[in-house]
């Protein structure tokens, strides 16, 4: 008998322990799938699984899930640990953040995080009273597109600072030196290339000199041109009339 409580006492610990259960309704959003959204109405939630509000979070977000079929939803969830180009699409600076989506229409949410808030939320539409997430920042603009891949490249970068440092015994201040100077390397040629740019569609010195004297040239050529078809007009009229007079 003892040895049953045991063991009973040893799974109720062992559940607790493993967290919420999850949603079999979830939606896991990822760099792949996440235009999935752009269609219906979704709740999303963005979390890091080191963040212990998230954590906090779990329970009553699952349970939310659970719902969905009958809010005529769906809800996601997106790790922003492992899709750092979403964390940049949609400009998270903290965690947990929950959005409403429409028919591609963004509104953040931020309200309380319980189950029956994100149910009245839904079914009252109280997002109506939400002003939309602006053009310049939709997450499916080619701007926040570009901002995706930043965020992608510092987490990139930070991971191989990690790598150096944890895995390979490089000290902290020579990474930071490695990366100051490939960062300064990078940004030489890139004026350089900048300054060829410039230099061939604003030119200066000699060469402006020359392009000037150029078109001088061709607006001097334009004139005599212009000049000579209309002397050649009017020899051609006073040629018509002397022959119109002896023709009289």
């Amino acid at each position: 008998m003892l040895l049953r409580l045991l063991a009973v006492f040893g799974l109720v610990v062992a559940t607790a322990s493993a967290g919420p259960t999850r949603s079999s309704k979830l939606v896991f959003l990822n760099e792949e799938n996440w235009a999935d959204i752009m269609k219906g109405e979704w709740m999303i939630e963005f979390h890091a699984p080191w963040c212990p509000a998230c954590k906090d979070l779990q329970k009553a977000w699952n349970a939310f899930a659970d719902w969905s079929d009958d809010l005529g939803i769906k809800v996601g969830e997106v790790d922003v640990t492992v899709n750092p180009g979403l964390s940049g699409r949609f400009l998270v600076t903290a965690l947990p953040t929950i959005y409403h989506v429409k028919d591609g229409v963004f509104r953040q949410y931020a309200g309380a995080r319980d189950k029956n808030d994100f149910i009245s939320f839904v079914e009252d539409k109280k997002y109506r009273v939400i002003d939309p997430v602006p053009d310049y920042k939709h997450p499916n603009s080619k701007q926040m597109a570009v901002v995706a891949v930043f965020f992608k490249l510092s987490m990139a970068v930070r991971d191989l600072h990690n790598h150096l440092v944890e895995d390979k015994g490089i000290p902290s201040w020579a990474s930071y030196g490695l990366f100051a100077g490939v960062t300064l390397a990078l940004g030489c040629v890139l004026g350089f290339f900048i300054v060829i740019i410039i230099d061939q569609v604003f030119p200066t010195g000699p060469r402006k000199n020359q392009q000037q004297a150029k078109k001088a040239e061709k607006k001097t050529e334009k004139k005599d041109s212009g000049s000579e078809s209309s002397s050649a007009k009017k020899n051609g009229n006073n040629n018509n009339a002397k022959e119109t007079k002896k023709t009289k």
